[in-house]
């Protein structure tokens, strides 16, 4: 997850993956079952000038298995991990525990060929123990051995301390005799990682994927007879353009999930870049750190907080505006058809959405992003406060009063209160809505009465929510007054903190398994902690999340309620 521009890298990373699977996995050709015999190996070995286009990476099976019993026992469920240690040393005899497994994906004429290598320095005695599971070897006379496993054949060959073994001899072959040469970065650093190289994907196959695509997409469009087929066409034809981009200018992604017993946390790595000189690679340059007025929210005392400031290229800004363009198309070709809506309101709502999309672009074009939000919680306690730049916030206040004067004669609509006073520059609106003596737990949360502070300054907007939020608010748009801050941190970061929202849970209503998970945490290394930091990069970004073990306990304890619960219910 990025920070730099939070609606862009909700569009892009998803690309990201699509384009990496649907690249990577083009289907090959059928291969029949090859004679017997050795073959040519004509094909040159992968190595710094013949990179693969995959590289997947799985942990040692020592490593595998210290961490999957360390998963199981915090999880509560530690048979699991004697269950696996058990189908390990049963299918691993004669493989070195010690060294990671890896599977290499180099494209073969055009289509992506796979080759696994094992570490072992007897692969006839490991394929000799698993008989029962892949039936009998055959050996070539260079030595190769040969699996047939139903209408596929495996070629597998000894290099070294390594096993490896591919769908044909000449790509076999094409293995180094150091595999963990390709591993750097991988291997035994997690267990679980993959690379991808896109550029190593010939351009003709990736046009041919594109083709694919847009035909596909014609098809589907021509059995679109509905009133939503324009909006729907244009919407389906940017996310193809964005898919495009990312399949032809897209250079490295990285994944890498590992379990750090030393730290007792869970680790996720994710990073990617753009290839240098491409639109896409200006999207990512031209995010930096930049200082901050909402930085105040990263506190340690917090349930919860998530803050952003970077620079954005131009190119990200009129990426966002394109997208906006064909979000608001096929919006506004839901409320064309939406039959409970007369034209007038359908105008009215138009409208309304249209000055708000106005606000949020030219904020964007002013190049960077600025927010932070905060939840304070605890016993007794439940406080929200937002804010963020834009750019005119007079006319982000206006916005709201229009929609007031909209409401107002409705049931139920809440009390609009606007220009109660300012503060440090910035004025004061309330909103208010009664809550229903029916809802006790919301009252106790909240008070007889929701009241939402709402702040609006020239530059920024403010809400806060809770009791005495109020006074939260103020303190926030004074930290942001200092105007001390550096700048010097990531370009985005994320906390949430599992204890005190169970604490504050628990005040509000007693329940067997908040108390059962509160019991857990108050024992455990860390309060239920998930931290995101996200960072930019030369053409791209890196995020790391880390999951503390007191979450990964709490789950448990959760699972193990829930169990116990179903199990008496019987």
């Amino acid at each position: 997850m990025g920070f730099s521009n939070l609606s862009i890298r909700k569009r892009i990373m998803p690309l990201v993956f699509a384009a990496t699977a649907a690249v990577t996995f083009l289907p090959t050709q059928l291969v029949g079952q090859e004679k017997l015999q050795a073959g040519g190996g004509s094909a040159p070995a992968l190595g710094a000038g013949n990179e693969p286009v995959v590289v997947v990476t799985i942990g040692s099976i020592s490593k595998l298995m210290e961490d999957v019993n360390y998963l199981s026992a915090i999880g509560g469920q530690p048979q699991a991990g004697g269950m696996f240690q058990m189908m390990a040393a049963t299918f691993t005899q004669g493989v070195d525990t010690t060294q990671p497994i890896g599977v290499m994906v180099p494209m073969v004429n055009g289509s992506p060929e796979p080759i696994a290598v094992i570490p072992t320095s007897d692969v006839k005695t490991v394929l000799k123990r698993l008989e029962a599971q892949t039936g009998p070897v055959d050996e070539l006379e260079d030595g190769t051995l040969v699996i047939a496993m139903g209408a596929n054949v495996v070629y597998i060959r000894q290099v070294g301390n390594w096993a490896v073994a591919a769908r044909t001899p000449d790509v076999l072959a094409m293995a180094p005799a150091d595999p963990t040469s390709l591993f750097e970065g991988m291997g035994n650093k997690y267990d679980l990682a993959f690379r991808v190289k896109m550029q190593q994907i010939p351009a003709e196959t990736r046009d041919m994927l594109i083709a694919q695509m847009r035909q596909g997409f014609e098809q589907a469009m021509a059995q679109q007879n509905n009133g939503d087929a324009d909006s729907a066409r244009q919407m389906a034809e940017g996310t193809i353009d964005q898919l495009e981009m990312m399949i032809k200018e897209s250079d490295e992604i990285n994944f890498g999930w590992n379990v750090d017993q030393l730290n007792k946390q869970m680790i996720i790595d994710f990073s990617f870049t753009a290839l240098q000189g491409t639109q896409l690679a200006a999207v990512y340059g031209g995010q930096q750190a930049i200082p901050s007025k909402f930085a105040s929210v990263i506190r340690p005392d917090a349930a919860g907080y998530i803050h952003a400031a970077a620079s954005i290229s131009p190119e990200a800004v009129e990426m966002t505006r394109t997208s906006l363009n064909n979000s608001l198309t096929t919006l506004r070709g839901a409320l064309a058809n939406e039959d409970k809506l007369t034209p007038e309101q359908q105008a009215e709502i138009n409208k309304m959405i249209n000055r708000v999309a106005d606000l949020y672009v030219d904020s964007v074009a002013e190049g960077k992003m600025d927010l932070g939000a905060m939840l304070l919680a605890n016993e007794d306690d439940f406080r929200f406060v937002l804010g963020g730049f834009v750019t005119d916030g007079n006319e982000a206040a206006q916005i709201v009063k229009d929609l007031a004067d909209k409401v107002q004669n409705e049931t139920d609509a809440p009390r609009f209160k606007f220009d109660q006073g300012t503060y440090k520059g910035v004025t004061m609106h309330i909103v208010e809505a009664d809550v229903p003596e029916s809802e006790d737990e919301v009252r106790t949360i909240f008070g007889d009465v929701l009241r939402v502070h709402i702040g609006t300054g020239p530059k920024t907007v403010y809400v806060a929510v809770g009791k005495r939020s109020d006074d939260l608010l103020k303190q926030f748009i004074d930290s942001g007054a200092a105007d001390t801050d550096s700048g010097n941190r990531p370009i985005g970061q994320m906390r949430f903190t599992l204890l005190p929202i169970l604490q504050f849970a628990q005040s509000v209503e007693d329940n067997a398994t908040i108390a059962a998970m509160i019991n857990t945490l108050a024992g455990a290394p860390d309060p239920g902690e998930v931290n995101v930091i996200s960072t930019a990069i030369t053409n791209g970004a890196k995020s790391q999340i880390k999951i503390g073990e007191g979450l990964m306990k709490a789950i448990g304890t959760a699972a193990a309620q829930g169990q116990a619960q179903n199990a008496g219910g019987f």
